[in-house]
């Protein structure tokens, strides 16, 4: 027992090794019983893309995704090795900055610690690390923009570096993925309502906030303008919407009939061998054949013909983007059960990540439960607290996601997900802190 009582002394002494430690160990566990790359369609796109950064040659692209991700690959020189070699290290990086931003919040050292452990073992966002996909190294950039941010908003006289890391970091995010300049945009609104003290403070700190990611993306749209005539963050944004009308393909206007029956023919084939919000994507070469669009072009009309659906079926639409919304706060395993390196293990390794996400998801209904009561405690009392900022920055993103495309929903609430818990666990601790208050008072 003394023993057990010194260890734990000298994990509270020492916070950052117990943390560094403990997630090295788990990574290297899963890399000699994994052992596996994991890719996905997307990856291809992300590596077609670095391979044209390297060769300084962006002519002709046709702006499927913006070159956050693939200056990683760049970086990594192609290798996929060395990719999942630095997204391993983002993720023990992210577990100390996530850990600091608790201190930051004034979380007790030892809850903060153990909070911190339960994500370093959080076996699902380790194989995220050893997929050639954007979670890992959104989950870091979002963590130090929040990390950075709460400083802002403890320290009322932070210098303007402070406020040059966070429109850096929010710009890089920009460039990771187009969905994430909304981020800019609250967080600039945030600081104005937590403190418009002066017009000069609003324009010199406040606005930079907003310069960077507003460069980047309205710079990438304009490569785009150039290559495809169309001025888009992302040429995928018709498809991406048409994914939210699958349900209701068929039922468009006459205009766009002939892409409906073809939408809704290939909904009909082989449904339980597919995820069914993929279904544009499978009728996209047929569609192709018939129209002779490019991939713009075609993304163009099927925007139109989104638009044009949507508004003659505006009940089936909310629907699908309740849906779309209620998906975004499940909880995501990206790998390939099996591809184990050491094949025996898989079953083990099953039903920790299992585990693991049903604790999650329990804390993730909870976050959604405790939203309403956040924004009315902050209404009250005409304060932002760290809970509110988290809660409505995530019911951004959520409400956003949902209106703006169907399908893998949950991977877009993953790099929210340490912000999440970091609320859930604030909103105990202050009820932990009423109730002794009481007692104390009685």
């Amino acid at each position: 027992m003394e023993q057990t009582t010194k260890i734990w002394q000298w994990c509270i002494n020492n916070p950052v090794k117990v943390i560094v430690i403990i997630a090295v160990s788990v990574r290297l566990l899963i890399a000699i019983l994994y052992g596996h790359i994991t890719l996905y369609p997307d990856s291809e796109d992300y590596r077609a893309l670095a391979e044209r950064i390297l060769s300084f040659n962006l002519a002709g692209y046709e702006g499927e995704r913006p070159p956050g991700y693939p200056l990683l690959l760049c970086l990594s020189g192609l290798s996929g090795s060395i990719t999942v070699i630095l997204q391993l290290i983002m993720g023990v990086c992210t577990l100390v900055v996530a850990y600091k931003t608790l201190l930051l919040l004034n979380v007790e050292k030892r809850i903060a610690l153990v909070v911190t452990l339960f994500g370093a073992v959080y076996l699902p966002s380790v194989f995220f690390e050893f997929a050639i996909l954007t979670e890992s190294f959104t989950l870091l950039v979002i963590t130090l923009i929040f990390y950075v941010f709460f400083g802002i908003v403890g320290d009322k006289d932070s210098s303007s570096k402070s406020y040059l890391w966070l429109s850096l970091l929010c710009g890089y995010l920009v460039l990771i993925k187009m969905f994430y300049i909304y981020l800019a945009i609250i967080l600039f609104i945030m600081l104005l309502l937590d403190n418009y003290r002066s017009l000069k403070i609003i324009t010199r700190k406040y606005a930079l906030i907003l310069l960077i990611p507003l460069l980047v993306f309205l710079g990438w749209s304009y490569v785009n303008k150039l290559n495809t005539g169309l001025f888009v963050s992302s040429t995928f944004y018709g498809f991406n919407i048409a994914q939210n009308c699958v349900w209701f393909a068929d039922n468009t206007t006459e205009e766009y009939k002939e892409i409906g029956d073809v939408y809704v023919r290939y909904r009909y084939e082989s449904p339980k061998d597919k995820e069914i919000a993929m279904t544009i994507w499978e009728a996209y070469p047929e569609l192709k054949a018939r129209t002779g669009l490019s991939f713009p072009d075609l993304s163009k009309k099927m925007y139109d013909y989104s638009i044009a659906t949507i508004k003659k079926n505006p009940g089936p639409y909310l629907e699908q983007v309740f849906i779309s919304w209620r998906d975004f706060w499940k909880t995501s395993l990206y790998w390939e059960v099996y591809n184990f390196s050491v094949p025996e293990s898989h079953v083990v390794i099953m039903y920790v990540c299992y585990a693991g996400r049903i604790i999650l998801q329990l804390v993730k209904i909870l976050f959604v439960l405790l939203i309403p009561y956040n924004i009315i405690v902050a209404i009250r009392r005409r304060r932002l607290t760290p809970e509110v900022i988290i809660s409505l920055i995530i019911l951004f993103a959520s409400l956003l996601q949902a209106f703006a495309t169907y399908g893998t929903n949950s991977r877009f609430s993953y790099p929210f997900e340490i912000l999440m818990v970091t609320s859930v666990l604030l909103n105990g601790l202050q009820y932990y802190w009423y109730r002794i208050k009481r007692k104390t008072a009685s």
